[in-house]
């Protein structure tokens, strides 16, 4: 994401084979940039802002229900403290100040809805939660009359919608996130909005504090209905990654922590887990009818007629502009050492994914034109300790004893999946306006299913 456009990244990673105890430090965080010119990249794991939030791979508590309390004020003797001379809450781990809350924005519930009606991400009738309109509640609402961050709960109180939006926002924008559904890969098996760090559902809670990494000072949430909360992203440029995330009860006793995996700037992980891909199979009966209705299946999508070396020389403007922009040192950079493990697209239309030479980052890298001046999704990240990459929504991991796959997409049917190296993709991924849960099958060499599970997927191609 941008200081253009900044929608959330998918931070989740799949630990489904790892214990609750594998080291934090070591597992996967993403950061992602995005600068398309109608359509905004969204995630399955965190709000769209006007900068990239990280929420990353995290441990907190097991104390959850579905309702928390909205804000309170502080009290004599809290944990809390409050500063004489500033009026600021002091940090009680660390004695900083602590950046106070952003103001409840005065723009009316049915002005709001009505901006963020429009935002891309937004208008899907058939979207999780339903179509947005009035009948959704507002929970939180941040900032000013000219911009603001928002959320809305479904009248189903199934889905938070998060947007931001003004006229003098950077982007108007939308994504939805599971209030309740626990999605797939979620590293610890907690509903997508908490592990997104929309909310937290533990009772009692009263203040929220969010150190953002780079940032010396913490900064205090403004709490809404029902556990969600924001901080006013409006006015924090850049991409923004959330390194903790504390909760406190009305005495100012901390009772929720969500600590993320600490880093520097996006990348800048330590890495040991090398690349494992499923060996290839060579399919001896090609799957071309769905075996359930006996219809034909949608054709895989085309492998790109770029070359490798186009490709990486694409990819790699865009990776230029990714570093820059997070205001640090590359690490890493995409050369062109880097695999091109996989490519579709047409014409100047590309979706990849790159390896690195070490097998240990990886990078998806999505263009509709051949440099970094046109519109653009892309995401950097590094492989799991389980030698995989975190599930995502942009392509998938081939998994042993597969040799072919079938994607059932809501628009084209069942579609049979572009294998390459281990990855597979179901067509021209990229913008991610539309996000859905579909099911995905597998099939061995001889055309017998012997995998089937279920997919965050993005749904709708250029």
């Amino acid at each position: 994401m941008s200081p253009d456009i900044e929608h959330l990244l998918a931070a989740a990673a799949d630990d489904s084979d790892q214990p609750h105890g594998t080291d934090i430090d070591a597992l996967l965080l993403r950061a992602r940039r995005s600068a398309r010119k109608a359509r905004f990249a969204t995630a399955s794991t965190a709000a769209l802002t006007t900068g990239v939030i990280i929420a990353g791979v995290a441990t907190w508590s097991a104390n959850r229900d579905d309702s928390a309390a909205p804000a309170g004020t502080p009290t004599p003797g809290m944990t809390l403290t409050m500063d004489v001379k500033t009026g600021r809450i002091i940090d009680d781990e660390t004695g900083k100040l602590v950046v106070p809350p952003p103001n409840v924005s005065p723009v009316p519930d049915a002005q709001a809805v009505q901006q963020c009606a429009a935002a891309p991400g937004s208008g899907q009738p058939n979207g999780a939660g339903g179509p947005f309109d009035d009948r959704w509640q507002v929970v939180v609402k941040a900032g000013s009359r000219d911009a603001f961050s928002a959320m809305f709960l479904s009248p189903d109180k199934s889905t938070v919608l998060t947007c931001t939006a003004g006229a003098v926002a950077h982007r108007t924008a939308a994504i939805r996130a599971a209030v309740r559904t626990v999605l797939p890969g979620s590293p610890h098996h907690l509903p997508q909005a908490e592990e997104n760090g929309l909310r937290i559902a533990t009772p009692g809670v009263r203040r929220v504090l969010v150190d953002l990494a780079g940032e010396q000072e913490p900064r205090e949430a403004l709490v809404g209905k029902d556990g969600f909360f924001t901080l006013d992203y409006t006015r924090i440029p850049g991409i923004v990654i959330i390194a903790k995330i504390r909760g406190y009860d009305a005495n100012g006793k901390k009772i929720y922590q969500q600590l993320n995996q600490p880093r520097n700037q996006p990348g800048a992980v330590e890495k040991s887990a090398v690349l494992k891909t499923a060996d290839p199979i060579t399919p001896r009966t090609q799957v071309t009818k769905d075996p359930a209705t006996g219809k034909s299946l949608a054709p895989a999508p085309p492998v790109s007629p770029l070359t490798d070396e186009q490709v990486t020389t694409r990819c790699r403007g865009v990776d230029d502009v990714y570093w820059k922009d997070n205001g640090g040192s590359p690490v890493d950079p995409v050369t062109k050492d880097w695999q091109v493990a996989l490519k579709t697209g047409s014409g100047d239309k590309l979706t990849a994914v790159l390896i690195s030479p070490d097998r240990k980052s990886f990078a998806w890298c999505h263009m509709l034109t051949p440099t970094a001046g046109g519109a653009y999704d892309y995401t950097r990240g590094v492989v799991q300790p389980n030698g995989k990459i975190a599930e995502t929504f942009e392509f998938g991991m081939v998994p042993d004893g597969v040799a072919q796959l079938v994607v059932d997409l809501p628009k084209q049917g069942p579609t049979r999946a572009l294998i390459s190296n281990g990855f597979y993709i179901w067509g021209l991924t990229g913008g991610n306006s539309d996000l859905k849960q579909v099911r995905v099958r597998g099939f061995d060499a001889d055309g017998k299913q012997v995998y089937t599970t279920t997919k965050q997927v993005d749904a709708d191609f250029d």
